[in-house]
């Protein structure tokens, strides 16, 4: 052994101690630069030059002060003089950043060793410098990443807690103190305090669910309500996420509180909300369908259930509106539009009053009336809709009876003289050049007189009724009968002239010829006359009309009775001999 160490001895004296260093510091994995108090640098090993990115040449030309960061220049200069003016001769060690060739920084930590000459007094530094940038980048991202953590749980208003199993404290953050009313730094730690805080009611359900995660789970989640001390219950939601070892023991938990009570408070009055608008929509007369905003089926309440023949609600959710509620154009017989169709076509509510029924699913029809309004948001765009419809079956038949009534007569169902004459101004308004010519006739009875003497009047009303079924036998359905008043009936032919006309009133006067009409014993017969006349494009007006009809009936009476006379083709002169001449008025004006 002595023997080794006197070869070594003889190797290292064997040796030229500046090669010597020379070598070592041309090889060393870290920095070295060797620079004089003056600031010129005597040399740069390769080591360093490749963390700058400067030749050895450039950085002896340029010396190291002006690579050194801005922002760490004068800390650098001050740290030197601090250490030239105290008693430390072996050097310290520093921090600092450097620019790069190529503009980067080069984070380095650094000792400086000072070499003293014979007297004492310093003549030269040797600076070691270890490249740390991707530490100091890597503590930059932790830095900026435990940052945005911490202003992340700040804005969600969560307070942070941990337990290490080991001594089982339970650390609490400001945050949690806030949220339980507790004083800062006032909790105690210990879980029997955090318990005695949560609502009697929910312990032991806390309890349990803590115990459980902690034996066969990797986290914990929990809502319940705490007692502050000032007596004030709060909602708190709970997260928690156990850390394990790797035979699956609690080492430690970290965990989230949230004071969800104004959530809670505002989802108990929505619920509120909507229990009191479905027992409105339940009680209320008003069948309502609501849909989205594809048309499906959302809710159905009772009357809408009842009046749409749906075995139940639940069986039309999900369903398109169109196959829950069918509905009947009643004028085309076809399916009327979708309501909520027409109520998002054209961005606001619809409203049918009248002209559509519905068909039932369990058999029957419904004259309904509807509306159909959006559901929007808050922004406006249309999300659903709300279709509210009534059955007005029974009051519609009441309105068509009162309007049917106010339009016929009572006695033979005919349509009255008011509605006729309305029907004649129509006609002769859309008599215009180019189109056919339409024919009005006036009836008179024949020996209608005798019937009522003889019979009465209840077997004169029955005649009329006879004589107003053949009357409305004998025309088409576009053509207008109408009984004008005591024996007398009117009858407009559309789209006919003066020789069909004729045809129809000789059919109308010989049915009535031969018909016998018997009252209790009695055996009657009774006879008519028409006047005819064309409603041309010459046709001033009702009372022109009805005048030249007139003429053209009295002249048929004039002839013998039962005839049918043509007003301006069979008597052109029977104008001057009519009984509108002799003060006889109709009053159809």
């Amino acid at each position: 052994m002595q023997a080794g160490v006197h070869y070594q001895s003889d190797l290292l004296t064997g040796l030229d101690p500046a090669a010597l260093l020379t070598n070592i510091m041309e090889n060393a994995a870290i920095g070295f630069v060797i620079m004089t108090f003056d600031g010129r640098i005597l040399s740069a090993n390769r080591a360093f030059t490749t963390m700058i990115g400067f030749s050895e040449a450039e950085i002896l030309e340029g010396g190291l002060d002006i690579h050194t960061h801005p922002d760490d220049y004068p800390v650098t200069i001050d740290s030197f003089h601090q250490f030239l003016a105290s008693d430390e001769t072996h050097g310290y060690q520093l921090e600092r950043r450097y620019i790069r060739k190529d503009g980067s920084i080069l984070h380095a930590l650094g000792a400086v060793s000072v070499h003293r000459a014979a007297a004492g007094q310093p003549d030269i530094a040797i600076l070691q410098l270890t490249d740390i940038t991707a530490q100091k980048q890597a503590e930059a991202r932790n830095s900026a990443l435990h940052q945005r953590l911490k202003l992340a749980m700040e804005a969600s208003g969560a307070g942070v807690w941990d337990v290490d199993f080991a001594d089982g404290i339970y650390h609490w953050d400001a945050r949690m103190h806030a949220i339980y009313g507790v004083a800062a730094g006032a909790f105690s730690g210990h879980l029997d305090d955090w318990m005695d805080m949560i609502h009697s009611a929910d312990v032991a359900k806390v309890h349990e669910d803590w115990h459980y995660a902690k034996e066969s789970s990797s986290h914990f989640s929990a809502e319940y309500r705490i007692i502050r001390r000032s007596g004030e219950v709060r909602h708190i939601k709970a997260l928690a996420q156990f850390v394990r070892d790797d035979k699956g023991a609690l080492r430690r938990a970290v965990g989230t509180n949230w004071d969800v009570s104004d959530y809670k408070h505002l989802n108990q009055e929505i619920l509120e909300e909507k229990e009191r608008l479905r027992i409105t929509l339940a009680s209320i007369g008003e069948a309502v369908i609501c849909t989205d905003a594809l048309a499906n089926v959302t809710f159905m309440n009772a009357a809408a259930v009842a009046m749409t023949g749906i075995a139940a609600a639940e069986a039309a959710i999900g369903q398109p509106l169109v196959e829950v509620l069918r509905l009947i154009d009643e004028t085309t017989g076809d399916p009327a539009p979708n309501p909520v169709g027409q109520c998002f076509a054209h961005e606001a509510s619809h409203y049918r009053a009248s002209g559509i029924f519905m068909l039932s699913h369990a058999g029957g029809v419904y004259d309904i009336q509807l509306s159909a309004a959006a559901v929007r948001r808050s922004d406006g765009e249309m999300i659903g809709c709300v279709v509210v419809f009534q059955d007005v079956t029974v009051h519609r038949a009441a309105q068509k009876k009162i309007t049917h009534n106010a339009q016929h007569d009572g006695l033979t169902g005919l349509p009255n003289r008011a509605t006729f004459q309305a029907k004649l101004a129509q006609t002769i308004e859309e008599t215009v050049p180019g189109s056919g010519p339409h024919a009005l006739c006036y009836i008179d009875l024949d020996r209608f007189k005798t019937v009522n003497d003889t019979g009465g009047h209840a077997a004169g009303d029955a005649l009329l009724k006879e004589i107003a079924k053949i009357i409305a036998l004998s025309c088409s359905k576009k053509d207008v009968p109408a009984r004008l008043g005591g024996d007398e009936f009117g009858l407009i032919l559309r789209n006919v002239g003066a020789v069909e006309a004729r045809a129809v009133a000789t059919r109308i006067v010989d049915a009535v010829c031969a018909m016998e009409f018997r009252w209790e014993s009695m055996i009657f017969r009774v006879g008519a006359s028409v006047g005819i006349t064309e409603i041309a494009n010459d046709s001033s007006d009702s009372a022109v009309v009805l005048h030249r009809a007139d003429l053209a009936c009295y002249s048929a009476k004039s002839s013998g009775r039962r005839c049918v006379h043509v007003y301006g083709i069979d008597d052109r002169d029977a104008e001057a001999e009519s009984s509108w001449d002799d003060g006889k008025n109709l009053n159809f004006g």
